[in-house]
């Protein structure tokens, strides 16, 4: 190393580039750590997520089970009216949530899939 030390001036210089290649690989272990790490930085936007399935999902759901309980009184009282404001408040309800339902709910489980899709095509 005396030759490499005194071409480049000392062996601090050798020593600090051999810490940057060794940095450019990752070890599985590092990948692992790096990887917990990144998770919890997404823990905020999960919340956000979260909050946002709730706020859309929670209506949808609620309007229609309304709906169905219109339908079944309308079918049980044989009335066309209760019916027919079944069929309205279901279509109102898809109108109005169901493009944002399904937007919030096809992003909220997209990553899962498209990381393991992406996983699974490089093995």
């Amino acid at each position: 190393m005396s030759i490499w030390s005194t071409l480049l001036g000392s062996d601090n210089v050798i020593n600090k580039a051999a810490d940057g290649i060794d940095a450019a690989f990752f070890t599985d272990e590092e990948k692992a750590k790096h990887f917990l790490e990144t998770l919890k930085h997404y823990e905020p936007f999960k919340i956000a997520q979260r909050l946002m399935a709730l706020c859309v999902g929670v209506p949808y759901v609620l309007m229609y089970i309304v709906a169905a309980l219109f339908l079944v009184f309308g079918v049980y009282t044989e009335t066309d009216s209760a019916i027919n404001a079944s069929k309205t408040l279901a279509e109102m309800n898809n109108d109005a949530l169901g493009m944002p339902f399904a937007l919030i709910v096809g992003f909220y489980f997209a990553g899962g899939m498209a990381n393991g899709i992406v996983d699974k095509f490089k093995k």
